[in-house]
């Protein structure tokens, strides 16, 4: 008799695990997104496609507008990114209406006040358009902005600013075109002195580029082992984990004739050696954030997020990516 209540009893505890499983992979938000930041399963932000700078403290499918960016130039498509430090502080950048100032905005306590900072890129016009801008930031003090021009004749000028006062005024660090080939779609910064820009259409050799001086100087490094069969790649840029920096992780887009592959390779050691887990099934990506290095949250290019729960492995995340 005790036996059969053991194993009913088994059986509940059985049942309970896998429908909290389920629960846990089903979770949606209903906001498009192109830029998510999760501090833990719990409490994080996103930036819609729209441009809406959203805010959660219970869970992707519970996030809310906390500011809508309207004012932005009309030339550059409503382009605007962000970089989200930890639960009270984040950052967006866009060009101002008027061809002639970047706009910085940040908030240090969780979207109830914002500061505004103006970059004169003007002042670069000759050489540098309004293109786009990434942003990261290392700590609440160390940041970096990555302008660039649109795109001419296959080429794109590339201009990086930084901050060591927590944005409130930005220097210019350098020119880095003859530095960085290729077209950025990203930078991201694990600390003051290391950091990554992602970048697309040059090929399978330079697809990521590091520095570990503070952006002195930058180096294309291999992150996926070179082959004849892969026609190109394009690297998105890595994210780190709020609650520990040592663990982060990138996607790379490998196209190899008329098959593409995406592949994600995470870090234990902040990006000084990078191991493949596995493929990622999507027809195209805006971006992901990691939580831990057992549990991240996807961006296909319709906007739509998945979260991948500590139960899921890499290569079961495939499967449950939104197509």
């Amino acid at each position: 008799m005790l036996k059969k209540y053991f194993i009913i009893l088994l059986i509940i505890i059985l049942s309970a695990v896998l429908i909290s499983c389920r629960k846990e992979s089903s979770l949606k938000c209903s906001y498009p997104l192109k830029q998510i930041m999760m501090c833990d399963a719990e409490t994080g932000w996103a930036l819609s496609i729209e441009n809406e700078i959203l805010f959660t403290q219970n869970g992707i499918e519970n996030f809310k507008p906390i500011k809508q960016m309207t004012d932005i130039n009309e030339y550059t498509d409503g382009f605007m990114s962000a970089s989200f430090l930890d639960e009270q502080t984040a950052y967006v950048t866009y060009f101002a209406p008027g061809n002639e100032y970047l706009a910085v905005e940040y908030t240090r306590n969780g979207g109830d006040d914002w500061n505004q900072t103006l970059i004169k890129y003007a002042n670069y016009a000759q050489i540098c358009d309004a293109g786009s801008a990434f942003i990261s930031f290392a700590d609440d003090k160390n940041g970096y902005l990555l302008y660039c021009s649109t795109p001419s004749l296959g080429q794109m000028t590339k201009l990086l600013f930084y901050t060591k006062d927590g944005g409130e005024n930005f220097l210019f660090a350098g020119n880095l075109t003859d530095k960085i080939e290729g077209y950025p779609q990203g930078v991201t910064f694990a600390n003051e002195k290391i950091g990554y820009i992602a970048v697309t259409y040059h090929g399978n050799a330079h697809y990521m580029y590091m520095t570990s001086d503070g952006a002195e100087t930058w180096e294309s490094i291999e992150v996926s082992a070179q082959s004849e069969k892969v026609n190109y790649i394009d690297g998105f840029s890595p994210v780190f984990s709020a609650r520990n920096k040592q663990e982060g992780m990138l996607v790379l887009k490998e196209v190899s004739g008329e098959q593409t592959t995406y592949k994600a390779f995470l870090t234990s050691d902040m990006g000084n050696t990078w191991e493949e887990k596995g493929e990622i099934t999507c027809s195209s990506l805006l971006g992901y954030s990691l939580v831990s290095n057992a549990q991240f949250y996807l961006i296909d290019g319709m906007g739509s997020v998945q979260a991948i729960g500590h139960q899921e492995s890499l290569k079961q995340a495939k499967k449950n990516l939104v197509k």
